[in-house]
């Protein structure tokens, strides 16, 4: 049977649960709804239940540890294709080995699930560093981002403590949502694809233009070396960095 959800990680969890309920040898495949593909059975949608999908991280928690969960979260954040098979048989073998399934990292599905997770941590490290605020003319503070893993989730902690006292928000372009935080708690909201940018306010374009003044001024061209530019500032993330406009 081929088991579909709606994208989220509780989603997916939830899909986890009824395959386990249901016998996990029958299971042909966990994917969105729109990837599920079979000649012989008919997709199963199943709906997210944040009941089941927290009795699964609460028992891996339990049973393997912060890190077990840390893994199979970020892992999740890539978006890999076709990855849910190996996700599911990442929860089998660190229920299996408990606490000590880092000490079988050899095994398949747990070292492509840490690879998985290392990408979507490197990627956090160098957003966190290359995100780029702008000021609103109503004061908000907005950050356009591009990334390929789905990073902004697991950003937010840091903004929450850098910036307590503002509002902001985080914006996921290529996925079309953000995170929104209201001097609060940060709340998870839809943005809808518009081609028009955002109204800035007037401090906002004065400091972009002497920002980009500065950036060209203290280059110094016989020192030019774009390899090393782009090993620190990778080119896909330059659409949304003031700095390369």
């Amino acid at each position: 049977m081929i088991y579909t959800y709606d994208g989220s990680f509780f989603g997916y969890l939830s899909a986890v649960f009824d395959a386990w309920h249901d016998g996990l040898g029958q299971v042909e495949d966990i994917c969105l709804e729109r990837d599920a593909a079979s000649l012989f059975s008919a997709p199963h949608f199943v709906a997210t239940d944040d009941s089941k999908a927290r009795r699964i991280l609460d028992a891996l928690l339990m049973q393997c540890g912060p890190k077990a969960c840390h893994y199979f979260y970020y892992a999740f954040l890539s978006e890999p294709k076709r990855g849910g098979l190996t996700l599911l048989g990442y929860l089998r073998k660190a229920f299996y080995y408990k606490l000590a399934f880092l000490d079988h990292r050899s095994e398949a599905d747990i070292w492509t699930v840490c690879q998985w997770a290392r990408k979507t941590g490197n990627e956090r490290h160098k957003l966190l560093g290359l995100a780029r605020f702008q000021e609103l003319s109503d004061g908000m503070l907005y950050c356009r981002l591009k990334p390929t893993c789905c990073v902004v989730p697991v950003m937010v902690p840091h903004f929450v403590r850098r910036l307590p006292g503002e509002r902001w928000v985080l914006h996921d372009i290529r996925r079309g949502f953000g995170v929104y935080y209201d001097r609060e708690k940060p709340i998870m909201v839809t943005i809808p694809d518009v081609q028009a940018g955002p109204e800035l306010s007037a401090d906002e374009l004065a400091i972009e233009r002497a920002w980009q003044n500065y950036y060209r001024t203290i280059a110094i061209p016989s020192r030019k070396n774009e390899a090393l530019r782009r090993s620190f500032m990778p080119k896909k993330y330059w659409p949304t960095l003031i700095e390369m406009k």
